[in-house]
């Protein structure tokens, strides 16, 4: 079991051929079995059925420690991480995670709530998102959440009018949008678009002034700093010192305005280097003509050392030695996506000669796979790892109707139903995602040294009606 718990920014230098399961800490047993921490995936899937998530749990805690020791080992400041909630709020996975260090980035009532059930303490809390009503902004203030991110100033002066009625002060961050777009990414994904994306304070059509102007008028508003999101599945760290650059001028006129800048908060969006989010361009492909992207682990480039030197060199291009500011960072996607896998059985294999050939599975994007849908992610048959893969198949899921497709025109082994299939990255808003459309959600487990465990149950019947108020 030793390679599988090998350093994760040893596997990101690796270059390879071929797409193998050791980059994900994986490994294959006598049989020809897939194998993660230590378990026999073909072996879980009968233990607790499928779908069934597999949580890899030292891994998962490796990953997070060494990105937080990257950050700590080259930013000359103070540094706070805190995983971003909204990419997997599967409690046993977040307690994983706050026992590596990290803190709380949440988004919603409910993801506020479960930080505070699971342990986290109003100062390691950051409330994002650009829809907070009254009620929330109230629980940040009755909790003493840490950071409220402000999006608007709309929600600036409500905040202020919650102050006041509540006789609370709030602690805050502008959300700034730089309208800085990584290069290559999907549309939907660019949170830092000025004109396809709402979030944020506009930063070119003078919001973001216009809200430091206010601020000295807002006696129970207390800035601390700015926050900015350019987008997910970023694979070149130095998008962020880039993005950074385009914040030069605010930097100046928040001096003039006697406001220090004791906080910068670059968000998240970080790739996990093992799966990626198509481009626009490819997903036309992709939809259109059924041609898949590339494996992007075939071309592993970047490091987490690699994103803190990016972020560093771009910091201390805005601030003066002695005002580096604290740097904060919301990691989701490069933190758990590789250490989560989803295990899927094949309930039967329906082929028309000369048309195609379909694997229909218990899981699909109707349910459990919907990140498949724009983003690419690596299969392997678990039975048996070695059976070489000679056709193409379409790979749909359980839910009657046509669009339930994990993957078209992919390129797999001979299968057999009954036979077990592994999508990589489940660890990224695969959870998040998931439906009850006619089947119950999964059961997750979590594995380490040869040992399984139980942190969340297969959904039953009764789960699934239990809001429901009916008369038999």
């Amino acid at each position: 079991m030793k390679n599988s718990y090998k350093s994760i920014n040893m596997l990101r230098n690796k270059r390879v051929k071929t797409v193998q399961p050791d980059i994900w800490g994986l490994e294959v047993s006598k049989q020809g079995e897939l194998v993660t921490g230590g378990c026999s995936t073909v072996q879980l899937a009968n233990i607790y059925g499928t779908p069934l998530h597999v949580v890899d749990e030292k891994r998962l805690m490796l990953t997070a420690r060494e990105f937080v020791k990257s950050l700590h080992d080259n930013y000359p400041g103070k540094v706070s991480v805190h995983f971003a909630f909204k990419c997997n709020s599967v409690p046993g996975v977040v307690k994983i995670v706050q026992q590596a260090g990290l803190k709380a980035e949440v988004m919603s009532e409910y993801e506020l709530k479960l930080a505070l059930q699971l342990g986290f303490h109003g100062k390691d809390i950051i409330i994002n998102g650009p829809f907070k009503p009254d009620g929330l902004l109230s629980m940040c203030l009755e909790n003493g959440v840490r950071y409220i991110v402000i999006d608007s100033l709309t929600e600036l002066f409500r905040l202020n009018r919650i102050c006041e009625m509540l006789k609370k002060e709030a602690d805050i961050l502008l959300r700034v949008n730089p309208d800085y777009i990584p290069k290559g990414m999907n549309q939907g994904s660019a949170t830092g678009s000025r004109k396809g994306c709402a979030f944020g304070l506009d930063l070119k059509g003078g919001e973001v002034n216009r809200a430091l102007d206010e601020l000295e008028k807002l006696d129970n508003i207390h800035f601390h700093g700015f926050h900015f999101h350019v987008g997910t599945g970023i694979f070149k760290p130095d998008d962020y010192r880039k993005a950074l650059d385009c914040l030069q001028q605010l930097v100046v006129h928040s001096r003039k305005c006697g406001l220090r800048i004791r906080v910068f908060d670059i968000g998240g969006g970080l790739a996990a280097y093992t799966t990626r989010e198509m481009t626009t361009f490819e997903m036309l492909i992709y939809q259109a003509w059924e041609r898949m992207p590339k494996a992007p682990a075939s071309k592993i480039k970047f490091t987490f050392s690699d994103f803190a030197k990016a972020v560093t060199k771009g910091l201390e291009k805005l601030f003066k030695p002695d005002e580096i500011p604290e740097l904060i960072v919301e990691p989701g996607r490069s933190i758990a996506s590789s250490n989560q896998l989803l295990l899927l059985s094949v309930h039967q294999v329906k082929e028309r000669p000369g048309l195609r050939k379909w694997l229909i599975t218990d899981g699909g994007i109707g349910t459990v796979t919907m990140p498949t849908f724009y983003e690419y992610h690596e299969m392997f048959l678990c039975n048996n790892i070695h059976r070489p893969r000679t056709e193409r198949v379409t790979i749909t899921g359980p839910v009657c109707f046509a669009s339930d497709i994990v993957y078209r025109n992919k390129k797999m082994p001979v299968i057999h139903p009954g036979e077990v299939l592994a999508i990589m990255d489940s660890g990224a808003y695969f959870t998040s995602w998931e439906s009850s459309f006619g089947f119950p959600r999964p059961a997750i487990v979590t594995v380490a040294d040869g040992k399984h465990r139980l942190i969340r149950k297969r959904e039953s019947f009764d789960d699934m009606i239990v809001r429901d108020q009916f008369k038999l």
